[in-house]
């Protein structure tokens, strides 16, 4: 299953091979995945490896993690669309402390206490004298204006 001399790294293998197991239904959507210790048995690879793979999941948003509880597959939440005007600058990036408590849902902050680990966050820069506006990731769709053609060309 794991081949060492393919030159791709193996944490990224076993990362492939659970994805593979997520796309094919193996492991369903809110299903917790099994531990560290049995994926390490499963892939004949240490837990280290398996601890890369699951970070590697996480920050593709394919699994969620809660301390001492494990990782389970995430659910592809429902994207509101958000319009993007001409001239507005959009920065992706991750969610400070405060704001993965300020954009966490109700059951998010029972489980998790914030927004689970590796959900980006827009934010949504209009200009000076305006405010920022934050947005999560995993909630809305960018949608952007074109810019004004110069019709006399």
């Amino acid at each position: 299953m794991i081949d060492y001399s393919s030159g791709v790294p193996v944490y990224r293998q076993v990362a492939s091979a659970i994805r593979d197991d997520i796309t094919a239904g193996r492991y369903q959507p809110g299903a917790w995945l099994p531990s560290e210790s049995q994926l390490a048995q499963l892939y004949e690879v240490g837990r280290d490896t398996i601890r890369d793979a699951l970070a590697h999941l996480r920050a593709e948003g394919r699994i969620t993690t809660v301390r001492k509880r494990g990782s389970m597959v995430a659910t592809e939440p429902t994207r509101e669309p958000y319009r993007v005007p001409v001239g507005v600058r959009v920065i992706a990036r991750m969610p400070t402390p405060d704001e993965r408590r300020d954009l966490a849902t109700p059951g998010e902050l029972r489980e998790f206490g914030g927004m689970p680990a590796g959900v980006p966050v827009f934010e949504i820069a209009p200009g000076p004298r305006k405010h920022r506006k934050v947005l999560r990731g995993d909630h809305v769709e960018l949608t952007f204006d074109d810019p004004p053609t110069n019709e006399s060309d």
